[in-house]
């Protein structure tokens, strides 16, 4: 389901695991390109698809129904651990 990325410095153990919330929160903050504290539809999407979202698009407009308690359009700093939570729930991965 999700982005599989390869460690290379041992290829006979590798096993795809969960990607864990600060991980999977990191990456949301490494999108949020305006640096104003606030993830948009286009950065949501953006982040979706590099972890590895074949529709993420979907995810971007579900990742928002589930975070943005105020519907004002963007998850902010205090709306983050919903949108956490949602994209764990998805199951994206990593090879380590």
């Amino acid at each position: 389901m999700g982005r599989i990325v390869k460690d290379q410095t041992d290829t006979k153990t590798l096993k795809p695991m969960k990607l864990t919330e600060d991980q999977i929160k990191k990456i949301f903050k490494k999108y949020d390109v305006n640096n104003d504290n606030q993830l948009s539809k286009e950065e949501l999407k953006k982040a979706f698809h590099y972890l590895g979202s074949i529709i993420p698009g979907f995810r971007a407009n579900r990742g928002l129904h589930h975070a943005d308690a105020n519907n004002n359009g963007v998850v902010d700093e205090g709306e983050m651990n919903e949108l956490v939570k949602y994209a764990v729930g998805l199951g994206f991965k990593v090879k380590a």
